[in-house]
């Protein structure tokens, strides 16, 4: 006597092996293990975190091409920043040593420093990143992360994941999901009662010192780019002394003594 007939052991044979077969694949990408291969695809912590100072050196195109100027910007560790550009013989700096953002801007009538407001110096103390992306250490800096599964990015998939900076700012990183880098980086801000959104796209990496570095970056607003950074030399661990990221002193000029 048949207890299960042929047909039937068969079938659920089968629908065993198949459920085995399931459990054996791999189940969907964490957002842990998406960030870990995003930090591997970079070069790995101990190489990213051995870069303490770093020197960009290119041009900026504006204008969808109409102008295009010199560009020199350094960074170095923990939060400091500067980024130099040179427009019709002036030259225009934006920095940040780490307590105060200013800029010089001749165009604008004045040789002085002005010192930026509040709310943009927050924003430059929670938007700091040497070489690295701002996944890294995303936990350390206070900052909360959301893996949101995957979209398409000018034709490749890119896994998106949202970051919410300490100071309530968002982020959306993409990351190519075979090389694991950065290629576009979505950024809401919040500040002076108002909500901006700027978009920038990240590529032409290159190795430098073991460390994959972005050497363009297309700053781009409801989808037509507007600004263009290109590096053609990137050097790391360059020697940066503090007093450049400094704010100098407005110098005062005293008024003519009465005759």
């Amino acid at each position: 006597m048949e207890l299960i007939p042929m047909k039937s052991a068969r079938y659920a044979a089968l629908a065993v092996l198949g459920t085995v077969a399931l459990a054996a694949q791999p189940a969907g990408m964490k957002l842990d293990d998406v960030i870990k291969k995003s930090v591997d695809a970079i070069g790995g912590l101990e190489r990213i975190k051995a870069i303490k100072s770093a020197k960009f050196s290119g041009k900026i195109i504006l204008g969808g091409g109409q102008m295009e100027a010199p560009l020199v910007a350094y960074k170095k560790r923990p939060l400091s920043n500067r980024m130099e550009i040179s427009i019709q013989g002036q030259q225009i700096v934006e920095a940040y040593d780490g307590t105060t953002k200013w800029s010089i801007n001749p165009m604008l009538g004045s040789n002085d420093p002005q010192k930026a407001n509040e709310e943009d110096t927050k924003v430059a103390a929670d938007d700091f990143d040497l070489v690295e992306t701002p996944l890294v250490n995303y936990k350390e800096k206070g900052h909360t992360a959301e893996l949101l599964g995957k979209e398409d990015v000018d034709g490749s998939m890119a896994y998106k994941i949202k970051l919410t900076l300490k100071n309530g700012n968002i982020q959306t990183v993409y990351l190519d999901e075979k090389s694991f880098l950065t290629v576009k980086l979505w950024t809401t801000i919040k500040g002076m009662g108002q909500e901006f959104e700027a978009e920038s796209l990240p590529g032409n990496y290159k190795a430098v010192e073991g460390v994959m570095i972005a050497f363009s970056n297309a700053m781009r607003v409801n989808k037509q780019v507007g600004m263009q950074m290109l590096f053609d030399k990137v050097e790391v661990n360059v020697p940066l002394e503090d007093s450049i990221f400094t704010m100098p002193e407005v110098k005062k000029v005293n008024p003519p003594k009465p005759q």
